[in-house]
């Protein structure tokens, strides 16, 4: 068998100074002869509200965590533990795992994994009480790709839940996305919302028009959509987002596949704030073909940027454009800078 060049591995996390860094990591050595990799993005997803109890038992721990820390992180160790321990069958059984223990802890800090043992102040717990799906908006959540790279067969194994991304890129200069956003219905209407806002609104930026309450509370209500179940319980993947909430729905959002590497010259798996964003002429156009080659075109160039200036030196590329446009006119957008991280594989 003709043996293969071990890959490069660029990573890079980062976040606003004096913030603290919501997503996570993993690249770790795997298999029984310790030449497979493992590796991941982690995005904390933010809180809609956060359960008295949980913040309490954020206050007593030694480091300073949001709900959606806390979760990237317990989720990064639990991967770690498992991988480490060699107890998985593939990236899905790791996914489905490290939720579990997710759950397992959640339980232990509220009670139950339902809205009776939130700890919500009557009104909260009032406004909430007739969907008892809405206990959605108390978890702390994370959405991840995580793939497994087996030199063997030059071949990557991924599991995926979320609006994380698996960037794969070809030596033609090709790209494929196996893995990408399954939230991109509720950022839309987000996006078209604020939109929306501007016609009575014209002299706001879009970073102001996305503060408006009609806004927020599109976003806030937007969590009910993890692991979504209708009205019955039944799982509703198609409509859902996948996200690791310790709820055991999970297992029917993951998605999973398997690509071949020949001819690849790397892959990346990056959290939506690594992702070079979308131009308001794509973001709000009304036609779906153009819209679709706007996006084609913006893929494109962020794979040739990896390429060209490494993850490292894209990232500062994607800092300064967003830098540049702080009223988020160029790129509309939610935040100004939302955490980056992203953990790349170089074959060529």
């Amino acid at each position: 068998m003709r043996s293969r060049p071990v890959p490069t591995l660029e990573i890079v996390c980062q976040s606003e100074p004096g913030r603290v860094n919501e997503d996570a990591w993993i690249a770790m050595q795997a298999g029984p002869l310790g030449d497979q990799i493992v590796f991941a993005a982690i995005d904390g997803a933010t809180t809609r509200l956060t359960p008295p109890p949980l913040q309490h038992y954020l206050d007593a721990l030694p480091v300073d965590l949001t709900p959606a820390a806390f979760s990237a992180r317990l989720i990064r160790d639990s991967l770690a533990r498992q991988v480490t321990a060699g107890e998985y069958a593939d990236p899905r059984a790791l996914l489905i795992e490290a939720n579990a223990e997710l759950g397992r802890v959640l339980t232990g800090i509220f009670g139950g994994l339902d809205l009776d043992h939130m700890g919500f102040p009557e009104e909260v717990y009032i406004a909430l009480a007739d969907d008892p799906r809405l206990v959605r908006l108390g978890l702390p959540a994370s959405v991840i790709t995580l793939a497994e790279y087996d030199p063997a067969g030059h071949t990557l194994r991924y599991a995926h839940a979320g609006d994380t991304m698996l960037l794969v890129v070809y030596q033609d200069g090709q790209i494929t996305i196996p893995a990408g956003s399954d939230g991109i219905q509720t950022d839309s209407a987000l996006q078209q919302t604020a939109l929306r806002l501007r016609a009575n609104h014209p002299d706001k930026p879009f970073r102001e028009l996305v503060q408006h309450p009609d806004v927020r509370r599109l976003n806030t209500h937007s969590g009910l959509y993890h692991n979504y179940v209708d009205e019955h319980g039944l799982p509703q993947p198609n409509q859902g987002v996948g996200v690791l909430d310790g709820l055991p729905e999970l297992r029917y959002f993951v998605k999973t596949g398997q690509v071949a590497l020949e001819g690849v010259q790397l892959v990346c798996a990056l959290t939506d704030g690594l992702e070079w964003p979308a131009t308001a002429g794509e973001a709000f156009s009304r036609d779906p073909d153009e819209a679709a080659r706007l996006m084609h075109e913006r893929r494109h160039r962020m794979a040739r940027l990896l390429d060209e200036h490494g993850l490292a030196g894209y990232a500062r590329q994607l800092w300064r454009a967003k830098s540049e446009d702080a009223d988020h006119e160029l790129y509309p957008r939610m935040k100004t800078h939302d955490d980056a991280t992203g953990v790349l594989l170089r074959f060529g």
